[in-house]
């Protein structure tokens, strides 16, 4: 009988919280974040073979990294990341959609207007209504 549970690691690199709010800061304004966009984009295709050979634990452990950033750029970024990794069929996948949903949620705290959004985050948003009835 075991008194204290050990939570499983992350499949992730040590620092991919980090990573995931540069990647959000970097999303959210390409020309003005002064982040170098080779190490934005060495890090996503690092993760692809992840991501797409095992789609269901990569979104689960991306979903666990950023379950306490609360709405700050690491979530942007996760959702970022979920698109640059199965893109149109992101929205297809049911565990994609809360972190889609977290990106928008994200640029909605900023006031971003919905004119802004990109065209998956808004066909995200017609699937939510079409869903309202």
């Amino acid at each position: 009988m075991a008194f204290f549970r050990r939570p499983p690691s992350s499949p992730f690199p040590d620092d991919m919280v980090r990573w995931l709010d540069l990647f959000g800061r970097y999303s959210f304004d390409v020309h003005g974040s002064g982040i170098d966009d080779s190490s934005m984009w060495e890090r996503v295709g690092s993760l692809y073979g992840y991501a797409t050979s095992d789609r269901e634990g990569f979104l689960a452990a991306l979903g666990d990294l950023v379950a306490d950033d609360q709405g700050g750029f690491a979530t942007f970024g996760a959702a970022r990341l979920v698109w640059e990794m199965f893109s149109g069929d992101a929205l297809t996948i049911p565990a994609a959609l809360p972190l889609i949903d977290a990106g928008i949620a994200f640029k909605a705290s900023r006031g971003l207007p919905v004119a802004l959004l990109t065209g998956y985050e808004q066909q995200r948003l017609q699937q939510i209504r079409a869903q309202r009835g």
